[in-house]
């Protein structure tokens, strides 16, 4: 099943993605891809959102399967959980700007101690943030689900995430090796 799912991921990540950027940090719904022989025009942002509609929507596929939801359940669900999918996304860039930060910092001949504990002080504080979205969300989805699909989903959720993950590297790394 894992191979299935990252060949469904690798399938569309290279219909949408010529740009590794398009790994990083995925969002919205796709057009279809362009015409052989046209050239593609979309910015690495779109190609990001195309990406994020489509693991998404596996993502929903999964859930649903494994869950055996209805469409009740599945109307109240999905929105719930593309609220948090925007604050984690809103949460990992803060991150990226901030590990680019200390990254900076770091670079300095003589790093700046204040400016590095201000930006871990932010990172913390993100961390905080991010550990509360989380709990927010397990909370919202406890008034959704029965016991069984929320045991279900909080095993499924970070193996999917893990798969995800592990399939955007690999269309990352043999696209940088030229395949």
């Amino acid at each position: 099943m894992r191979s299935a799912v990252a060949g469904l991921l690798a399938a569309a990540l290279l219909a949408c993605a010529p740009v590794p950027a398009a790994a990083q940090s995925p969002r919205h719904a796709p057009p279809p891809a362009a015409a052989p022989g046209t050239p593609d025009r979309r910015t690495p942002d779109q190609l990001r959102k195309e990406v994020l509609e489509r693991m998404r929507a596996l993502r929903a596929w999964r859930i649903v399967e494994e869950l055996k939801l209805d469409e009740s359940t599945s109307a109240r669900l999905f929105p719930i959980l593309a609220k948090y999918d925007e604050q984690e996304l809103a949460l990992a860039d803060e991150r990226r700007d901030i590990a680019h930060e200390i990254r900076t910092l770091l670079a300095a001949p003589r790093p700046d101690e204040v400016k590095l504990n201000a930006a871990i002080d932010r990172m913390l504080a993100n961390r905080h943030k991010r550990i509360a979205s989380k709990d927010e969300r397990i909370r919202e989805i406890r008034k959704v689900l029965t016991a069984v699909q929320q045991a279900k989903l909080i095993l499924l959720l970070p193996r999917l995430e893990r798969e995800f993950a592990r399939a955007i590297q690999d269309v990352a790394e043999s696209h940088d090796d030229g395949h």
